[in-house]
């Protein structure tokens, strides 16, 4: 059962949107309280109520709920504010993709805590304990999910931080900006952090050095600190939904160790950091890269340690791994290649000549428009990112081919390279969003 709250007003924002309540099967006011999630982008989070693409946490929810493999839980989302969303999900600083305006986490901050927890609360039979309260996003939405977290673990002692915006890549010049705090401290108890190999600007490198951050906190690894790294997953609410399931099977599910173990092939130029951390499975299904793993390699010169299941290239060549994680082990097999850590990526893309002035993106990379229909793009980008190889104008105005589907052409960029694209049509950004706030 979803119950749709419209309109609700926050007076430190100055602005109102719709909240989505799911309620457990059998929900018993007697029978709570309940544990606790908080959800950002609401509008995208239920099949059941609000807009595709949808993230399905609540048809997610029913089956893990329904095998017994989580506890019947009250999942809030918060639907965003439309285009005061970046900024709302801001702390650090300001939302670099668009116009500059303040930070306004902070204000969201308070929205949630002093406003809208104490509505939801007086509404359901849900905890108040932080041990059993969760906050979850993705994008911007895990960025202000881990700020949350960890400015305010009294209230969120549980987070769930999926593909984190934490690093702005300016997509002309590649130049890369922090948006993120890096604390110093320990904040909630238990963390999910993850990310899709194929995120384009929305990189592995940052998400993969804040676990070792967390890591060197204290947090004790595929325990405390969960990681997952999706290598053939986009930034998109497909992705999300096919991990949200794992990440809440760590925050409230029952512990247990791995129940299988597959190793990872990898490919990185001496020098490169590559990660060799191999994929776990719990009994339950949740899915998890093991940072924990004990790494042992021949031959032993052609890498060298560099963190939690993490090492890097020393000398080319083929070289054969061990990652072992309790009883299990599996074999893994790297190629480190003599050259440079980055490659030459040569984009053509043809668009509809009558296709308005404005910046066209390939992978969120700008390109330059050469000609009447044509837009170029040269960038060297480092081996081993994964491109998912749409074309857009911007939010949500995606290149489309001549049969109406999404123009997706995803590459893994391990070496020099030269793509053409070819967009027939756009799609339509101004759709109406009832649940974008106001």
């Amino acid at each position: 059962m979803i119950d749709i709250l419209t309109a609700v007003r926050s007076e430190v924002l100055g602005n109102a949107r719709d909240v989505f309540v799911y309620l457990p099967p059998g929900y018993d006011p007697a029978a709570g309280p309940y544990p606790l999630v908080v959800l950002h982008d609401g509008q995208h989070v239920f099949a059941g109520a609000g807009l595709e693409p949808s993230w399905r946490v609540d048809e997610t929810l029913d089956t893990l709920i329904g095998r017994g493999l989580l506890p019947p839980l009250v999942a809030v989302a918060v639907a965003n504010a439309g285009d005061q969303r970046g900024s709302e999900y801001s702390h650090e600083v300001p939302y670099p993709r668009g116009p500059v305006v303040p930070c306004r986490g902070e204000l969201y901050e308070q929205f949630l805590v002093t406003e809208l927890l104490p509505m939801i609360r007086a509404r359901y039979a849900v905890t108040n304990e932080a041990d059993a309260t969760a906050v979850l996003g993705s994008s911007m939405g895990g960025l202000v999910s881990y700020h949350l977290a960890f400015r305010r673990p009294d209230v969120f002692g549980l987070a769930a931080v999926l593909s984190p915006f934490l690093v702005f890549v300016d997509p002309e010049t590649l130049e890369e900006t922090p948006v993120f705090r890096r604390f110093d401290r320990r904040g909630p108890n238990r963390i999910w952090l993850d990310i899709g190999g194929m995120e384009g600007l929305i990189m592995v490198r940052p998400v993969r050095e804040l676990a070792e951050h967390l890591l060197g906190l204290g947090y004790l690894p595929d325990e405390e600190l969960r990681y997952l790294h999706e290598p053939n997953a986009a930034h998109h609410e497909d992705a999300w939904a096919g991990r949200v399931g794992s990440a809440l099977l760590h925050l409230f599910g029952t512990e247990g160790p791995a129940t299988t173990l597959t190793g990872v092939t990898a490919r990185a130029a001496v020098g490169q950091p590559v990660d060799l951390a191999p994929r776990g499975e719990r009994a339950d299904g949740c899915v998890y890269t093991a940072l924990g793993a004990e790494l042992s390699w021949e031959p032993e010169h052609a890498l060298k340690p560099a963190g939690h299941a993490l090492l890097t290239g020393a000398e080319p060549g083929d070289v054969e791994v061990t990652a072992q994680v309790g009883e299990h082990a599996v074999t893994e097999q790297v190629t480190v290649v003599d050259g440079e850590r980055d490659a030459l990526l040569d984009v053509t893309v043809v668009v509809p000549e009558d296709t308005q002035t404005g910046p066209v993106y390939f992978s969120g990379l700008v390109t330059t428009r050469v000609g009447p229909g044509i837009h170029h793009g040269s960038w060297r980008l480092p081996r081993g990112v994964g491109l998912n190889g749409t074309v857009s104008r911007g939010w949500r105005c995606d290149g489309l081919d001549a049969d109406g589907t999404l123009v997706r052409t995803p590459l893994r960029h391990d070496g020099g390279r030269r793509v053409w694209v070819r967009v027939a049509g756009w799609s339509n950004p101004a759709q109406d969003d009832p649940h974008a706030g106001s």
